[in-house]
């Protein structure tokens, strides 16, 4: 029983530690001054505006309103990015021409839509 109290009292020390760090870092980016990223240009090659929109909306899709369930919001957030590698991977087929890197960006689109089909079903199955 005491093992069980002196781990669980550690766990939550970490757990505080952990949280304690992350609003700090979360904090102190809010701190940090992003005005050198004004200046930068869009990109201007087909693929680089392409892979610039797809980031876009796959960031955008990650940022889901938590729920109070963890496993809901681990696949709504992990739908997103794993769509959003298909997109990426798509976007090589259409314009890259290394054989390797289009045969990777195949092996990613065949890959993602099985988990990608599972997390659908999972989400339906919860109604999120």
């Amino acid at each position: 029983m005491k093992r069980f109290a002196k781990a669980t009292t550690m766990i939550a020390a970490a757990t505080a530690v952990t949280f304690s760090l992350t609003a700090g870092a979360v904090l102190a980016q809010d701190k940090v001054d992003h005005s050198a990223h004004a200046g930068q240009s869009m990109p201007s090659a087909p693929w680089a505006m392409a892979y610039s929109a797809a980031n876009a909306v796959m960031h955008a899709g990650m940022a889901i309103t938590y729920s109070e369930n963890p496993d809901l919001d681990f696949a709504r957030a992990m739908l997103a990015h794993h769509q959003g590698a298909v997109a990426m991977a798509q976007i090589q087929l259409q314009h890259g021409t290394d054989p390797e890197m289009r045969a990777l960006a195949q092996v990613i689109i065949d890959a993602q839509a099985a988990e990608i089909a599972q997390m659908q079903a999972f989400i339906a199955k919860l109604g999120g």
